[in-house]
């Protein structure tokens, strides 16, 4: 099974409604808002972080990156970014360097942004670098289950190419 059907299927047994958009290749979740003509904070992407034995998903905005010191003092643990291999044997369906965007799917412990309650919609990673699975917000809370919650993102501090 591919991570899309995965992750369809997934959203299938919540009973969820979603639309899959396609959109030309990309490298980013910037790059893939503008090709898909989304605004970038209405595109969720993972962001995979090590703590001290564990390992989660940070679901935050497109435009923003994870304030580590934030997540580290409000779940009491130190984090830090964890490396590209790590990514690819946690989401082994997944093309290379595709953090999914319902790693809760694939039973990893994950984390979301506040911030993605302020949009209507969202649009996240399908498990390859051409796909988006495209949410109404109403239905996050469902889909993310008792995830926690907090706001721990900024504004990016390097300019997106």
């Amino acid at each position: 099974m591919n991570a899309l059907h995965r992750m369809a299927r997934f959203l299938d047994e919540h009973m969820i409604p979603f639309d899959i958009v396609a959109h030309p290749h990309t490298h980013t979740s910037a790059e893939t808002a503008r090709a898909a003509g989304i605004p970038s904070n209405r595109v969720a992407k993972g962001v995979l972080l090590d703590g001290v034995g564990c390992q989660m998903v940070a679901m935050i905005p497109a435009d923003q990156e994870v304030h580590l010191g934030r997540l580290g003092l409000d779940h009491g643990v130190e984090f830090s970014l964890a490396d590209e291999a790590s990514v690819s044997r946690l989401f082994g369906e997944c093309e290379p360097g595709v953090v999914p965007g319902l790693p809760n799917a694939w039973g990893v412990e994950m984390v979301w942004d506040d911030d993605l309650m302020a949009q209507p919609d969202v649009y996240l990673e399908g498990g390859d670098h051409k796909r988006l699975l495209h949410i109404e917000t109403r239905y996050l809370r469902d889909i993310f289950g008792d995830a926690p919650h907090c706001h721990f993102s900024q504004p990016r501090m390097q300019p997106v190419s």
